[in-house]
């Protein structure tokens, strides 16, 4: 089995408590309000911390139909959060899982920047393509600044 990883940093003028309230906590509420489509369906087995199990049905401006994330950890405190991408179309049959790792941490000027670190487990020897993790970057960004969007906004 092979790791590839895959790192952004973007930066918000966001508070850091109101992003990761928005980004982590209540992305369920906020996310059909800040990017309608994302999602066409999401079913939610547990309470929205670890264990927390997420079956959704992606969007048609997706190029993936579905997958299942669960939550492994929430630190309040710190503003972290760790999930794993467990099934679906989007582990392309050659990843067991996607773990990501999220941090959101207060700026100079009472902004924030956002850290997602994506590990990809592959099977065996198989290798993403650059293509995917490019595409599931420019994804992850799109809706962070819909989410952005949507916390300055309210």
């Amino acid at each position: 089995m092979g790791i590839q990883t895959t790192h952004l940093e973007l930066s918000s003028p966001v508070p850091a408590e109101k992003m990761f309230k928005g980004l982590i906590l209540d992305i369920d509420n906020i996310l059909p309000k800040a990017a309608p489509g994302a999602y066409k369906n999401i079913d939610i087995k547990g309470d929205g911390g670890p264990g927390t199990v997420k079956h959704i049905t992606l969007g048609d401006d997706s190029p993936h139909k579905n997958v299942t994330l669960r939550t492994d950890a929430i630190d309040k405190q710190a503003m972290t959060a760790d999930m794993s991408a467990i099934d679906g179309d989007i582990l392309l049959g050659i990843v067991d899982k996607i773990e990501t790792h999220i941090k959101v941490a207060p700026a100079a000027g009472g902004g924030c920047t956002c850290t997602h670190t994506s590990k990809y487990h592959t099977k065996g020897d198989a290798v993403v393509p650059q293509e995917n993790l490019k595409i599931a970057d420019e994804q992850g960004t799109k809706l962070f600044k819909a989410i952005e969007a949507y916390l300055l906004d309210n």
